[in-house]
């Protein structure tokens, strides 16, 4: 179900505002922009080959605000990896992943490990255009979310352009 590397049980607050105890925190890394994500394995069931349940851990990255330490846990033992990278890439490469398997596509970083390889190469406003749509969503494993959620959040809080 989950890894070998160090873990702790710390607590999900979901966006309805519910809360999950017990989730397991793996390791923290820092994004360019300072922000810090928090990998976490979430405990559930799955089908199993054959027929009936079996469980399952589904692990995805969150930010501080949707954690809460649990009393008692020392988190110190949980692997962290600050960004030591001091410059911005030479150019942005993004990269679409299409719908499959009742996914939603995914916009990832050029090299991001989390891409398939059934990904195909898009240039900055192509990938905006994508994650517009409805059901595309930009990975938070690489530097997507982080470099083009605010650059569309931003296009939709200005407003109309001037003279428009």
């Amino acid at each position: 179900m989950s890894d070998a590397s160090p873990s702790a049980p710390i607590t999900l607050v979901l966006p309805d505002g519910q809360a999950i105890e017990r989730v397991r925190l793996y390791e923290r890394q820092q994004l360019d922009s300072r922000l810090w994500m928090y990998r976490i394995g979430v405990p559930l069931w799955q089908t199993a080959v054959g027929g009936g349940v079996e469980p399952a851990e589904y692990s995805t990255w969150v930010t501080a605000e949707q954690l809460r330490p649990l009393p008692g846990v020392d988190l110190g033992a949980i692997p962290a990896h600050p960004r030591t990278r001091t410059s911005a890439p030479a150019r942005w490469a993004w990269l679409l992943d299409g719908r499959t398997h009742g996914r939603p596509a995914t916009v990832h970083a050029e090299g991001c490990p989390s891409a398939t390889d059934r990904a195909h190469p898009l240039g900055t406003m192509q990938a905006l255009d994508a994650l517009a749509r409805p059901g595309t969503t930009a990975c938070t494993v690489c530097d997507a979310a982080e470099a083009l959620l605010p650059i569309l959040a931003h296009g939709r809080n200005d407003g109309p352009a001037p003279g428009g």
